[in-house]
């Protein structure tokens, strides 16, 4: 890799983490809003049912005042997520960073919170804003729901990145595709580049498609779209040719009807694979 390339692709992997940051932030905030949504309008629905003399915008104000504290502190646990985030060989640093995190977001919270009930609550309903519990009762009640939180969007966070890196990966294996005519193919944690022009046909196994390249065949974690999108990036005619497998047209020998429409396709090496007449339009007249 030339010091340019290296540079680009430095670029790239800065963008994805800025994508997956601004990602997660919206998803994040998002659910705040929907999570606060429910929690007024269920504890407002139960005040009308209990009878309650409560203004009905008492939920919104109580609600509220733990959303707004909570969006204030959602930055550390963003920041936290995408500085320390939960990776093979980095598990015993990122638990032990936030068991911390979880503990300093939830203080945040829980005092942010508790000020600003205690600022507005005699303006708002003219009297004073008193726990409903001893103070220490009342962090731990609330602790458990801000810890909970603080998983949830460890998780929204993770699932971004890993969308983005999954992206990230998509435009390298196009790229290699089209330069160096390689099929970049992953399984297991390894890595396989075989030269395009030797693919002879892939099925599709699960999550997983088994491909022939040359005389290897290689199982990979991907689509068969997929491959076959790679395949003609690299300027091999492949095409779908049943709904579980893809052949290299350029390798095959003959195309014979079995009956109802659907072909038996021989290969050059004598390898014969299934043809169905929804894919027939794709094979070559012979």
């Amino acid at each position: 890799m030339t010091v340019n390339e290296s540079h680009l692709a430095r670029e790239r992997e800065a963008g994805a983490e800025r994508a997956a940051l601004k990602s997660a932030a919206i998803t994040c905030a998002a659910i705040l809003l929907v999570v606060y949504a429910v929690n007024a309008l269920s504890m407002g629905t139960e005040m009308r049912l209990a009878g309650s003399t409560r203004p009905a915008y008492y939920p919104w104000v109580l609600e509220g005042t733990a959303i707004l504290a909570m969006f204030i502190a959602l930055p550390l646990a963003l920041w936290l997520g995408m500085r320390f985030p939960f990776e093979r060989g980095r598990w015993p640093t990122a638990l032990l960073i936030h068991a911390g995190g979880v503990l300093i977001f939830g203080l945040i919270q829980v005092s942010l919170m508790s000020a600003f009930r205690f600022s507005i609550w005699e303006a708002v309903f003219s009297y004073s804003y008193t726990y409903s519990d001893t103070p220490f009762g009342v962090f731990v009640y609330e602790f458990r729901k801000q810890a909970a939180s603080y998983l949830g969007f460890q998780v929204v966070i993770a699932f971004a990145r890993a969308l983005e890196q999954s992206r990230l990966e998509a435009v390298a294996a196009r790229a290699e595709a089209r330069g160096e005519r390689r099929i970049a193919l992953k399984s297991g944690g390894r890595s396989f580049h075989p030269e395009a022009a030797e693919f002879l046909f892939a099925r599709a196994a699960g999550n997983y498609v088994e491909a022939r390249f040359g005389a290897r065949e290689h199982l990979a974690r991907m689509t068969l779209s997929e491959l076959e999108t790679l395949l003609n990036e690299a300027g091999v005619k492949a095409a779908r040719v049943h709904r579980g497998w893809v052949v290299n047209l350029g390798a095959v020998a003959e195309v014979a009807p079995t009956g109802e429409g659907d072909v038996a396709i021989t290969l050059k090496d004598g390898q014969q694979i299934p043809g169905s007449r929804r894919y027939r339009d794709r094979l070559p007249a012979r």
